[in-house]
């Protein structure tokens, strides 16, 4: 079951309840709170290093669950494909003596100093720290998504426009220059079956994937390839 189908079904309608019915009064019943409580520690725990910036809020169950009391401790995991996302999908079980299983939302946000545009920026433009103040926020998701210093910028472009007073996501920004003009790297050249490697130097800077134009270094012929890597291009021929 996906994350989509999860959140769409809900804590109480997928909570795969006891096998045989409960004879336990309303005290042996599993508390919520406990619950809710595990389904937040197990999404800071899979955050590690910048857990302390998150704030998270598990979804409230319906106050007509009931859970028999669990003979172990229970367990929890993320859902799904295992990512981190806005709203994450946990899941809570138990499997020692009456087993039962659900699955709930965490929310997830992160209060963190970001980048945040002084002036819409166009797309393909090249940021500068002059373009952004740093700001205190609170924002959907997780820490890693945003950009919290101008030395990130550094070689960048932005991948997407950017609006008056938007914080700076990673999203946003192109990949890092790989490679530098004058830099030397090999070229795989790919024609008739076979493939030729010979050295190269760099007429332009180059992101991954991005087509560059290259020299070669016996025959002085000039050709584009594309960046695969900080050493390699390739072309076919």
């Amino acid at each position: 079951m996906n994350n989509r189908q999860l959140n769409r079904f809900g804590a109480t309608a997928i909570a795969l309840l006891l096998l045989k019915p409960l004879h336990v009064g309303a005290a042996e019943f599993t508390d919520p709170a406990q619950i809710r409580t595990l389904a937040e520690q197990t999404v800071r725990a899979a955050v590690g290093a910048t857990a302390a910036q998150l704030l998270l809020s598990a979804d409230e169950l319906d106050s007509r669950l009931r859970l028999a009391p669990c003979a172990a401790p229970l367990q929890a995991f993320i859902a799904g494909d295992g990512q981190l996302r806005d709203h994450t999908t946990v899941g809570v079980r138990c499997e020692a003596g009456q087993r039962w299983a659900l699955y709930l939302g965490v929310t997830v946000s992160s209060e963190l100093t970001v980048l945040v545009a002084q002036r819409p920026l166009p797309r393909e433009a090249a940021p500068a720290a002059a373009d952004f103040s740093l700001v205190r926020r609170r924002l959907p998701g997780l820490s890693i998504n945003y950009i919290t210093d101008p030395a990130q910028l550094t070689g960048q472009r932005l991948r997407r426009a950017v609006a008056l007073g938007e914080a700076l996501t990673t999203d946003a920004l192109l990949s890092a220059i790989v490679v530098q003009r004058g830099q030397e790297l090999t070229l795989l050249a790919h024609g008739s079956g076979m493939d030729v490697r010979v050295r190269v130097v760099a007429l332009a800077d180059g992101r991954p994937q991005e087509r560059i134009r290259v020299q070669n270094t016996s025959s002085h012929q000039v050709i584009e390839a594309t960046v695969r890597s900080a050493q390699l291009v390739e072309v076919s021929l």
